[in-house]
Order: C-alpha cells, then sequence, then structure tokens
C-alpha cells in the first residue's frame, strides 16, 4: 500500500475512533497535516474503499473503516507510545497488591482493567496441574453419582462426577475409596493411568466403570476444565454501541453460556503473541459485530496458567487498550511466579 494510503487510513480510523461517525474528505484534510486537497483525499479514500479497508454507510456520508481497515490499523499502523506502557506498568504495579492467593489475584486484576478500560473484564481460569495424587475420596451423591474428590501432594483439589453402579452401597463405596487411595497414592498421573488399567484388567473391585472414568481423568485432567469470570458488564450498557436489543441480548448470552468465549480463550492460550485482539466479525460472536475482545495469557511456574482481558466497543483506542490488558497480564504473570 502506498504511503499517503497508508497515512489516510490511519487518519480516518483515529477519527472513526474519536466521534464513532464516518469522516469526509473535507473534514480530514481540515484534521492533519496532509497537505493534500480535499479532492485528492477523496479519491485515495476511494482506493481504499475498494480495498475492502473503508466503507460508506450511505450516498455522501463520508467514510468509516471496516473490520479489515481497523486490522490494517492495529497491525501495521498503530503506534504505542512506550511511555504510555511504562506508565502504566508503574501504575498497576502500585495499585495491586501483591498477594499470592490466586483468586485475590485475579480479582484485582479485573477489577483494574475494568477501571482503566470503562469496558468489562474477563478471566479465564484453570484447574490446577496434580504432579502426585495424594489422596481419592469417594463421596456418594444420588443413586446414579459419585464425587470423585482427587486431593494433589501439593493440596490441590479436583472434583468430578462419576456413574454409580446400582449394586454399590455407600458402606461399599467407603471402602472402594480407602481401596483407591492405598492403590494411587503418591503416584504420578502416568503411574496412576498405567495402575489404573492393571486394575480394570484385573477387575478385583468389580468396578470397571468407575475405573474407567478415573483413568480418563489421569489422562487429562484439566480437558474442558476451564471458567470464565466477568465483572463491568453493566459498564458496556452505558455505550451507543450497545444501545441495539441484538447486540445487548448476545453479549449477555455470550457470557453465560460461555463456549464461544472459551474458543477465543483457546486460540490466545495457542498462540505465540502475547496479546490478541478479535475485531468485530472475527470472534464470530453471533450480532456482535460491533465488539472487539482483547485478550492477553498469563503465566507462572513456567506455564500458561489462564487468559484474560477486556470485551468493548469495536470503537476503542487499541493503542491505549493494548497495553493495559499486556501491562495487567504480565503483572499477574510476575505475581503467580511467571518468566514474563
Amino acid at each position: 500500500m502506498k504511503e499517503r494510503h497508508e497515512f489516510i487510513l490511519g487518519e480516518v480510523v483515529k477519527a472513526y475512533l474519536d466521534t464513532g461517525q464516518a469522516v469526509g474528505s473535507r473534514a480530514l484534510s481540515e484534521r492533519g497535516d496532509l497537505e493534500l486537497s480535499p479532492a485528492s483525499i477523496r479519491n485515495a479514500m476511494a482506493d481504499l474503499e475498494r480495498m475492502g479497508l473503508l466503507c460508506s454507510p450511505h450516498t455522501s456520508a463520508g467514510r468509516k473503516p471496516t473490520d479489515s481497515g481497523l486490522r490494517y490499523f492495529v497491525d501495521s499502523l498503530m503506534v504505542v507510545d512506550a511511555n504510555l506502557h511504562n506508565h502504566l506498568s508503574a501504575s498497576i504495579s502500585s495499585h495491586l497488591n501483591l498477594k499470592r492467593d490466586i483468586n485475590q489475584v485475579l480479582q484485582q486484576a479485573t477489577d483494574e482493567l475494568v477501571s482503566l478500560t470503562r469496558f468489562a473484564g474477563l478471566v479465564s481460569v484453570h484447574e490446577p496441574d496434580f504432579s502426585r495424587i495424594e489422596k481419592i475420596e469417594l463421596v456418594p451423591i444420588s443413586t446414579e453419582q459419585i464425587l470423585a474428590v482427587i486431593v494433589s501432594s501439593e493440596g490441590k483439589v479436583q472434583n468430578r462426577l462419576v456413574r454409580r453402579d446400582a449394586q454399590l452401597s455407600d458402606g461399599r463405596l467407603s471402602e472402594i475409596s480407602r481401596s483407591l487411595s492405598e492403590l494411587l497414592s503418591h503416584c504420578s498421573l502416568e503411574e496412576a493411568r498405567e495402575r489404573l488399567i492393571r486394575e480394570i484388567d484385573h477387575d478385583r473391585l468389580r468396578i470397571r466403570q468407575l475405573l474407567e472414568e478415573l483413568k480418563q481423568w489421569a489422562e487429562n485432567p484439566t480437558k474442558g476444565k476451564s471458567d470464565l469470570i466477568f465483572s463491568g458488564q453493566s459498564q458496556l450498557l452505558k455505550m451507543p454501541e450497545f444501545g441495539v436489543i441484538e447486540t445487548v441480548r448476545s453479549l449477555f448470552t455470550a457470557f453465560e453460556e460461555k463456549e464461544d468465549l472459551l474458543k477465543l480463550v483457546e486460540q490466545v492460550e495457542q498462540s505465540e503473541h502475547g496479546v490478541k485482539v478479535f475485531i468485530g466479525h472475527e470472534h464470530a460472536l453471533i450480532d456482535m459485530d460491533e465488539v472487539s475482545v482483547v485478550l492477553s495469557r498469563y503465566e507462572g511456574e513456567g506455564r500458561v496458567l489462564g487468559t484474560l482481558g477486556v470485551i468493548g466497543p469495536k470503537r476503542m483506542h487499541y493503542e491505549r487498550v493494548l497495553p493495559i490488558v499486556d501491562c495487567t497480564a504480565r503483572w499477574v504473570s510476575r505475581v503467580l511466579g511467571g518468566n514474563r
């Protein structure tokens, strides 16, 4: 793309982010040091429209950026002030306390995201990984279900609902619980899996189905066990982009059901980059074309622990929001023992 076109695209995006309105060539000529006539600007804007980077809401309405135009701006034109990044890092570190409890750390982080951006904050939380099993307790829930409470040697706890054989009385379940704790105590997950396979083959306890479900847990103890926590959702209702009932309904459905947002979280955690931006249609959240999501993973103990970020209008000042999310994720990683 020609330098002139890039400059004009950048100016259109900045004007749109400031006002939320389409911008015309004459207004753009008066906005900056373009040293171009309105006619020259108009021709360049027409070229950018043909490239799919600008669009016109209706005839003679001026132009505003498309999702592709915003993406080009964020990836290629946006400049983040290094001083702003340093200021945010210092500010976030001073506002937040160095607490070691992960729940307190994440709550503080999301509160700070909401405060700094005025958008909704979100954080994903994984169940903790297990190194070695300390004990297993089988708790009867109903005639059809058992709660398997699995405690690691570090004191971390995971719970799994498993099916209950109709023949298993509460007394028999207590005996099996003691036997399984003896069988798996101090085992790594791989050792536990191997012992469970051998036990399934012999089936001495007559609980093949229960052992199968425990083996599946040992093979992937954190599969599908992420959760999302939100804060500041009411902030969005004050913004004009959320005055459309379909957008609000879809947004709060996404908060409630979480599945689509968890897919975005998974993409971020598999990405090699820190902060990831989903603009408009890129996130595939239904009826939320005017919404953007900015996320960054946080780390601890040399591994990815989760993701945090914000949900806000597509018309957000990305050059400020991205460093806020990045600095907050870095602070959380540092507090939780990460290497960032």
